[in-house]
């Protein structure tokens, strides 16, 4: 493993001007064979003790995670921790199958916490049994946990799961694109407006990846901004006489929508002003004019 790090750094452009951490994902790092988890960690170790990468993050499951095995990690240089939570609505996770409970949840990001660790916290909206209600008591109690990161992967039916068995048999139905793309943002509005970092959107696609069904698209995480743009968009149009909506120039693709969709639909013209915080949209011509936040449209997300 030294070596691919090595060389992986070797090809990247100025990487000692970058942090530099190995990530152990794809599944539950405190899990797997002991034998080879201590195989990586103490190669970790040594990669973060030559100076090679400054740390170590891992994900795993809440339950796989104990005071003991939280020291090892630090011992080898871990600085970062995600806990699959998945939901924190109980009956969610045993129709699921998750086999773990939320209070699983709780007490692993306490410990995550007080080690000093930062944490990340993963949600998945829309597995069986998860209505609205349920998504946004879910997204509080995970603001309650105060994670540093956050990723919201809403659920796709994977060939060959128990979970493709239930949608086969009509004992699971998944959301819907629009439906899943506005519980992801109701999630993204409320973490990021405690300063969780929100680090991916949507599951990332890959050659591997046979998806049966569900809410799976290729730029899932704009489709998410975008929406949060429309509304915004939408109040400030039928607030006043608004001649043109202004936004960070970083933001303009989100505002427009997905293939200009927005503006199409709401018909505004815009501008880019460098002075405008990414996720605002302001309207008028000065920058003191009403301004808004996903936060001020929360209640029109869901």
């Amino acid at each position: 493993m030294e070596g691919i790090v090595e060389d992986f750094l070797a090809k990247c452009s100025a990487p000692h001007k970058r942090l530099r951490l190995i990530a152990f994902y794809g599944g539950s790092f405190t899990g797997i064979y002991p034998a080879l988890l201590e195989r990586y960690l103490a190669v970790g170790a040594n990669l973060v003790k030559r100076g090679i990468v400054h740390g170590l993050k891992a994900s795993t499951r809440p339950d796989l995670l104990d005071a003991a095995m939280l020291n090892r990690l630090k011992e080898a240089g871990l600085v970062e921790l995600e806990l699959g939570a998945q939901s924190m609505d109980d009956d969610v996770l045993a129709l699921s199958g998750r086999g773990h409970s939320s209070a699983d949840t709780r007490r692993a990001s306490r410990l995550v916490k007080s080690s000093g660790l930062r944490l990340g916290i993963q949600i998945m909206p829309g597995l069986p049994g998860e209505n609205r209600q349920s998504l946004k008591a879910t997204v509080e109690e995970v603001k309650r946990l105060v994670p540093d990161t956050a990723r919201v992967y809403p659920t796709v039916v994977i060939a060959g799961t128990a979970l493709e068995e239930m949608y086969r048999e009509g004992t699971y139905t998944p959301l819907s694109l629009d439906e899943a793309v506005a519980r992801a943002l109701y999630a993204y509005a409320v973490l990021q407006a405690v300063e969780c970092t929100i680090i991916r959107i949507g599951l990332p696609l890959s050659p591997g990846l046979k998806v049966t069904a569900g809410p799976l698209h290729h730029c899932f995480g704009y489709l998410v901004r975008a929406l949060g743009f429309r509304l915004m968009a939408e109040r400030l149009l039928a607030e006043g006489d608004v001649s043109t909506l202004r936004v960070n120039p970083r933001d303009i693709p989100e505002l427009l929508g997905y293939q200009r969709e927005n503006q199409l639909r709401l018909k505004f013209a815009y501008t880019g002003d460098e002075q405008v915080p990414r996720g605002c949209l302001y309207a008028g011509g000065r920058i003191e004019n009403a301004c808004l936040t996903f936060m001020d449209i929360i209640h029109l997300i869901l």
